[in-house]
């Protein structure tokens, strides 16, 4: 047997000497780099001979083998399954009219992926690879609700069918276990909806997934392709862009309910992320429909219309849940959106600004399914007086700097603009900023500091955040927020506001420290300068750095400077 590289010219056995058995769950390519790797082959070059196609050279990854043709009965000899040809056949992503087979559930054939993914707290029960891991639409394991793992944790490089290995190792490196490097579990508010989807093609489902007599003649991976073609429009809207991203575990969480619960629970979701572009326009998931089968479209966009014509509101439209997913969709309101930058704040203290009638909400279409009168004063930009002179050589604050330098988190806009607009916070808008709140400097410090000390954020603990709104309550970059998404200070792939002040309370930066100084009448170094004073006095960074310190150390180094001033 070969130890080393696998030269195509070479001519390989007929058969393993280790004959390998297939176990639950496990796919073809799992086998196959399995097989290899206890035969002692270091890479899957034996196959290539083997089936005749000598010019791969990616490895035999699921996708692969459901785009191959190839004599079976060589494979399953080669192997050695007890079962032969049966054993493979059951494995074969044949093609059929409408995708590939998996495990006898016909799906699309872009939901194979080419490289590997592994679940930690799988292999450390069972050291063997599940078909499941290489769905393009699920990131978790179904069983464990556990994250899949797509790189090595020590060298970072990807996880490939390539060179072969033993599969709770990295086959680059040689040094990671995967089994010592658990990953997060995906956390849901509906276990029940996301079980649902993942039970429809989950070879080692126990329990069948029932549907509505609407639905019960249509495949289950039909309806598998229903499920995640809604949870990426929902996770499209969340998210405020305009593609269709990888959905999250939420997100499919929140399909699988609807569908689950068709045809009232479905057309509660569908309502939440309607068009609200124009009251015509059609709904963004009839448009995404083009992977759904035509008879089954039929009957999602005959419901669609039922939902979009007003006949099913038969569901309460103040719930806590509805108004938390509602205020996501104003994030695409372009109404809502071009108030929110000429403004300055982000969408959710816009929607604060709204419901608290500070200003009248300028999409009353979305406005009136959150439950927020008319009736508030219009937002008129014009009524403030803007200077050309700078308003700090007159002893003025940056009202924003004033708002931050009051209190470390919750920080209530809604009120504190709730005087500005109504004069009983004098400011003064400089003409060369690019928004309200940048242009905005008062004197009334100590009114500000009295409304933060007394009030609190009204924004929803439990409203998601996109990256860009995240950015605004963390004076951080994009790629910084990006890494503490990655490095699990927050948990899973949405942001909530609750999380957003849980790391305000923890960490301390020395724009909060600068802005602290200010307001308290001592003229601050710069930021860069505050840095290093804390570096100096021995402030502990965050796992991270990005100039966040532990709030405790950064309390100490702030009193320490006031009390020298």
């Amino acid at each position: 047997m070969a130890g080393g590289f696998e030269h195509p010219s070479v001519s390989g056995p007929k058969a393993l000497a280790i004959p390998v058995e297939p176990q639950p769950g496990e796919g073809l390519a799992d086998i196959v780099f399995r097989a290899c790797a206890e035969n002692g082959f270091h890479d899957l070059w034996i196959i290539n001979r083997l089936l005749g196609k000598h010019s791969i050279k990616q490895g035999w990854g699921h996708s692969r083998f459901a785009r191959s043709d190839f004599d079976v009965k060589v494979l399953a000899d080669f192997l050695g399954v007890p079962n032969g040809v049966a054993d493979i056949e059951r494995l074969m992503y044949r093609k059929g009219s409408r995708g590939v087979n998996f495990f006898g559930v016909e799906i699309s054939g872009n939901e194979l992926i080419a490289t590997r993914r592994i679940s930690p707290r799988s292999l450390s029960e069972k050291p063997f690879a599940k078909a499941i891991w290489s769905i393009r639409s699920l990131s978790f394991d179904p069983r464990t609700k556990e994250r899949l793992l797509d790189r090595c944790p020590e060298c970072n490089s990807i996880l490939q069918y390539r060179i072969a290995g033993d599969i709770c190792r990295c086959t680059r490196c040689g040094i990671a276990d995967f089994r010592d490097y658990p990953q997060a579990l995906v956390e849901v508010d509906d276990v029940e909806g996301l079980d649902f989807v993942t039970n429809l093609i989950d070879p080692e489902a126990q329990s069948a997934c029932r549907v509505h007599d609407d639905l019960k003649s249509f495949g289950t991976g039909e309806i598998f392709t229903l499920a995640t073609t809604l949870a990426r429009v929902i996770q499209t809207e969340d998210s405020g862009g305009t593609r269709r991203p990888s959905p999250t575990a939420e997100s499919l969480s929140l399909a699988g309910s609807a569908i689950k619960g068709w045809p009232k629970k479905f057309a509660e979701v569908v309502e939440i992320y309607a068009s609200n572009k124009r009251p015509d326009q059609n709904h963004t998931l009839d448009s995404s429909l083009y992977g759904v089968t035509a008879d089954l479209r039929k009957v999602v966009r005959k419901e669609l219309a039922t939902v979009l014509s007003g006949r099913t509101r038969n569901y309460d439209v103040n719930s806590q849940a509805r108004r938390g997913a509602t205020q996501v969709k104003f994030w695409s309101s372009p109404a809502v959106m071009k108030q929110a930058k000429k403004f300055g704040l982000p969408v959710l203290d816009m929607l604060s600004l709204y419901a608290d009638q500070v200003i009248e909400c300028p999409d009353r279409r979305y406005a009136e399914r959150l439950g927020i009168p008319s009736g508030a004063p219009p937002m008129n930009f014009d009524a403030f007086a803007r200077h050309t002179a700078k308003a700090r050589a007159r002893g003025l604050v940056s009202l924003p700097v004033a708002v931050w330098g009051s209190k470390s988190s919750r920080h209530p806009w809604s009120q504190v603009m709730q005087e500005v607009l109504s004069k009983k916070i004098g400011v003064s808008i400089l003409a060369s900023s690019k928004n309200f709140l940048e242009s905005a400097y008062t004197g009334n410090v100590e009114r500000v500091r009295h409304i933060c000390e007394t009030h609190q954020a009204s924004v929803d603990p439990k409203a998601i955040v996109n990256v860009r709104e995240a950015k605004f309550y963390l004076r951080m970059g994009t790629g910084d927020v990006g890494a503490l998404k990655r490095h699990g200070y927050f948990k899973g792939d949405i942001i909530t506001m609750e999380e957003i002040w849980r790391f305000q309370d923890e960490f301390i930066s020395p724009f909060e420290i600068r802005a602290r100084l200010i307001m308290e009448g001592i003229k601050p170094q710069s930021v860069i300068q505050i840095g290093a004073g804390l570096q100096a006095a021995g402030a502990k960074l965050t796992l991270l750095d990005l100039h966040r310190y532990h709030r405790d150390d950064g309390e100490q180094y702030l009193l320490s400077i006031i009390g020298r001033a």
